[in-house]
């Protein structure tokens, strides 16, 4: 909960504070380091476990924060010669992300649409292209269009 923005209003709910008070009291309040040295807690094996079950993979590997996760993700996906797509608001850990990887940023004009179309109508067809937006902008609070972006991406 301490990096949700509290979207949901969960932080002051009963049972979410109750949650928290019980992990304290067995883990303490935070892990002694980094999960590749000594900060792996059984929770976080078992999360990982439950959640490759339930998508029917193997196995699956939690980042620690979300900006750790996108510099991880984007970097490792987007190749030499291929795009990264961005929506200028995109949060800066997209951005680093992006820089990270062995491919090209563009960008395009927030939540705009036709300046998403423009962009990918310029860059090569036979390329790999990562449309990357955030779900909810932080700053704004503004949704992006997903079902729209899934359309132009196609």
């Amino acid at each position: 909960m301490l990096g949700s923005n509290s979207y949901l209003g969960l932080t002051n709910h009963p049972r979410v504070k109750e949650a928290a008070i019980a992990a304290v009291r067995k883990y303490g309040t935070g892990c002694a380091g980094s999960r590749f040295l000594n900060g792996t807690l059984d929770l976080h094996l078992q999360l990982e476990a439950e959640l490759g079950e339930f998508l029917g993979k193997e196995a699956v590997l939690l980042y620690s924060t979300g900006f750790q996760a996108n510099l991880g993700i984007i970097s490792g996906l987007v190749e030499r010669g291929e795009y990264a797509v961005t929506d200028k608001s995109d949060h800066a850990s997209i951005l680093e992300g992006c820089k990270l990887s062995m491919g090209e940023t563009k960008r395009f004009r927030h939540n705009d649409m036709g300046s998403l179309k423009r962009v990918l109508e310029r860059l090569p067809m036979e390329v790999g292209k990562l449309i990357i937006v955030d779900g909810v902008y932080s700053m704004e609070g503004d949704i992006a269009p997903v079902p729209e972006i899934i359309d132009l991406a196609r």
